[in-house]
């Protein structure tokens, strides 16, 4: 019969100093249960069924001896340690319950997502483990499919494991072997290499090798081998929160902006560096239709982002990125050049709190190849609206000065210009609601601008001298001059100059709704529903003293589809700040209902429209795409009726004024059709835009799960304008039990040259974002294709 014995009992059985020193061990008893126990020499021995408790350390064994002076247990048989949430299993083991330090032979563990064994185990500290002869694998099969194999092993849970003298296995195949691997527990794999083709590299092999240059500082490796380009290496480092990233399989569908949002808004310090050099052997292979200048063939990037916060209000940022050439990024880094083709060149200092913030700038742009406009430096000033005193009224202001300097890109045909610029803008409004449901905010405020050089851009045609040699009919070359004209972008100044600006508008509100408790639909997730209508007036007002045209453009409007504010602070093109009287008239709709016990959207519809009767051109005509009095119908529709299933249309219709506007229609559906099938249907259609070209782009993406270990994935893009099937791309996977294989082709077409790119994955399921030991990502190709189609 078991019997449980304490501290106490067993000091009873032998001498009053053993009781004592055993109480004041950390004034937490250590409890036996056993079938049998006895003391001998000073030792409590357990044997058979043995339980062991002491603090969060729990133990389970066949044999037990437990020696109070010095806190040590020595194990044998079954042995079990759950210590800290990891468990370790054992044949024998020898544990100290006061320092923590373990022994054992023929230790068995986990540290997530591995499971190990080894020969031997032993605690290097509190935290670190030394294993001899160990397995480390993520399938938790008795017989794994694959598994790294290593003579010795430091293990840190949580955080990293180092390998030394490795071979990875297949099965009980051995296929690689390294002399070191360093695999942190919260990142990518320690080592890649990523074979395949791609028609603008050829066959290539990329490498990547991930290794620690400080406690601080995670660095990697870039060793590339292109068939068609050369040799390509480089050198990238996370430190602070960009190396102590989420747990890739707690964050596996996580981006990369959405990790540097969430670190920032937890005011976390991260920070990363780039590099890569190739001595390209073909820097004119050009698989567009777009024209390709010379480009030298010593090709490089280096890139530094950094946010630091010096206090909790108080942070700079670092965003650097200097290129060999414009089209760096499109050959070597796809996915970047999808988002980012111009990327910017910036340091700041910013502080802020609840009412305020203030930012140092300094901006320059150090790639030549593109258009960009320097401040160096900027400072600005910011008042968020709050309320004056006592009063009803609120007050905001938006206050900056700087050295700016507009450079154009290598062989444009605009003159540079530059300027100190000193703005200032102060606004007073006051919210109130009326009649208890009217919700009135009248606003008025005052903008200032100095310029100490002003002007602006004209063209001017001069005739240029040409020359041209024939051969005489006698075979005299024979030189003729003719004077050819030619147009060309002249700057003229206008000297200093003050801007004065008035705004003033006002925004109405109010809202209604009914409620229909017996609108109930187990189909479309409805338990009631409420309708929510809001219809809204925004009138905005605007007079300058000086045209756009007078002053240089550094925040200069940029032409888009969508409507641009005309409410401020949100327009912030101060330079191309034009006269307007505007009227924008528009309804919120929102239908919602109950779901687990919260209150949701389940259909959206945002309508506007602007009555234009002082119409602003921001000193360019050109980039209105909309000359009539009336603006197009803007609709914006989100349907999410259940988790499975949504649909979004965002359009803009010329309603009111069929020649004055242009037709946009944006849709996307997502759709989980059964388990095993997924959909994603999209379309882009533009019409009639003087700004963009005309555009009916479609797009298919879906999944198919085949069988429990097949599956299939394709996506479609088709653009209707021009007939032309852009992008492909098919993927096949199946499941190997504790990763996954895929293989996959893409074919692109622009204007009819095609490139095309083999798609290779072994990823682990337990660690999505790692490939073992291979993945193919050719400037992540496979990212390409999904962003299309997003």
């Amino acid at each position: 019969m078991k019997r449980l014995l304490y501290s106490l009992a067993l000091l009873l059985l032998s001498t009053t100093k053993m009781w004592a020193q055993f109480s004041a061990f950390g004034d937490v008893p250590v409890e036996i249960t056993s079938e049998s126990t006895r003391m001998e020499n000073g030792l409590a021995i357990a044997d058979r069924d043995v339980i062991i408790r002491h603090k969060d350390t729990l133990i389970y064994c066949d044999y037990a001896q437990y020696n109070p002076d010095t806190r040590d247990v020595y194990l044998v048989g079954n042995v079990r340690i759950f210590k800290e949430g990891h468990l370790f299993t054992s044949d024998r083991a020898l544990y100290n319950l006061e320092t923590k330090i373990l022994n054992a032979a023929d230790m068995r563990g986990n540290t997530a997502p591995f499971e190990f064994s080894g020969d031997s185990l032993s605690t290097l500290n509190s935290n670190s483990y030394l294993v001899k002869e160990g397995i480390f694998t993520t399938s938790d099969n008795s017989k794994p499919d694959w598994s790294v194999r290593a003579r010795t092993v430091r293990v840190y849970p949580n955080d990293r494991v180092i390998f030394s003298n490795v071979t990875v296995f297949v099965g009980r195949t051995p296929v690689f072997w390294y002399p070191y691997l360093y695999q942190s527990l919260s990142a990518d794999q320690a080592f890649t290499f990523t074979p395949g083709y791609y028609s603008v590299w050829g066959v290539f092999l990329q490498t990547e090798t991930i290794f620690p240059v400080s406690d601080a500082i995670q660095g990697k490796f870039r060793l590339d081998f292109y068939q068609q380009r050369g040799v390509g290496f480089g050198f990238e480092a996370d430190w602070g929160a960009a190396k102590r990233s989420a747990t890739p399989f707690a964050k596996a569908t996580e981006t990369k902006e959405q990790k540097e949002a969430r670190q920032i808004q937890h005011g976390e310090n991260w920070g990363r560096f780039t590099s890569y050099y190739i001595d390209d052997s073909n820097p004119g292979i050009n698989k567009t239709a777009q024209f390709r200048e010379p480009i030298n063939p010593n090709r490089y990037r280096v890139t530094l982002q950094d946010r630091t916060y010096l206090d909790e209000d108080l942070y700079s940022s670092v965003n650097i990125n200097k290129l060999s050439d414009a089209r760096f990024l499109q050959d070597f880094d796809i996915a970047a050049f999808e988002t980012d083709p111009n990327p910017d060149n910036m340091v700041s200092l910013t502080k802020w709190n609840e009412n305020w913030s203030a930012i140092v700038i300094a901006r320059k742009q150090l790639n030549n190849a593109f258009d960009g406009t320097d401040k160096l430096p900027e400072a600005a000033f910011d008042a968020k609206r709050q309320q004056i005193g006592s009063s009803p009224f609120f007050y905001d202001s938006q206050n900056s000065a700087g050295f700016y300097e507009r450079q154009f890109s290598n062989g444009s045909l605009f003159p540079d210009y530059h300027s100190f610029r000193m703005d200032t803008y102060q606004q007073i409004s006051r919210p109130g609601t009326y009649f208890g449901w009217l919700s009135i905010v009248p606003h008025v405020g005052v903008r200032a601008t100095y310029y100490e050089n002003s002007g602006f851009t004209q063209q001017d045609v001069e005739d240029i001298t040409e020359s041209t040699t024939t051969i005489g009919p006698n075979g005299v070359p024979v030189t003729t001059n003719s004077l050819v004209p030619q147009t060309t972008e002249k700057l003229v100044e206008n000297g200093s100059l003050l801007r004065l600006a008035v705004t003033a508008g006002m925004e109405a509100s109010f809202k209604f709704s009914k409620a229909y408790e017996g609108v109930q639909s187990r189909l479309f997730g409805l338990d009631g529903l409420r309708h929510v209508v809001q219809p809204f007036v925004d009138y905005s007002f605007v007079r300058v003293d000086q045209p756009p045209e007078s002053v240089y453009q550094f925040d200069r409007f940029v032409p888009s589809t969508q409507a641009q504010p005309i409410d401020f602070p949100q327009f912030n093109s101060i330079d191309s700040l034009d006269n307007w009287s505007i009227l924008r008239l528009g309804m919120r709709n929102r239908l919602q209902t109950r779901r687990d016990s919260q209150t949701m959207n389940w259909l959206e519809l945002d309508t506007f429209f602007d009555v234009d009767f002082d119409r602003p051109d921001f000193g360019n005509p050109a980039l209105i795409s909309n000359k009539g009095r009336y603006s197009n119908l803007y609709n914006t529709l989100r349907w999410s009726p259940l988790p499975w299933l949504g649909l979004s249309i965002d359009s803009q219709f010329p309603v009111f004024s069929q020649h004055d506007g242009f037709t946009q229609v944006n849709t996307n559906l997502t759709w989980l059709v059964t388990p095993d099938w997924s959909v994603s249907v999209g379309d882009r259609y533009i019409n009639d835009n003087p700004q963009f070209p005309n555009s009916n782009l479609a797009n298919l993406s879906t999944y198919f799960r085949l069988t429990d270990n097949w599956a299939l994935s394709i996506g479609e893009q088709y653009e209707f304008v021009t007939n032309t099937l852009e992008t492909q791309t098919y993927t096949v996977s199946r499941d190997l039990s504790s990763w996954i294989a895929s293989l996959g082709l893409q074919v692109e077409n622009s204007g009819g040259v095609k490139s095309y790119g083999l798609i290779v994955t072994f990823t682990l399921k337990d660690l999505p974002s790692v490939r073992l030991p291979f993945t193919m990502n050719p400037g992540s190709l496979t990212d390409l294709s999904q962003n299309r189609n997003k």
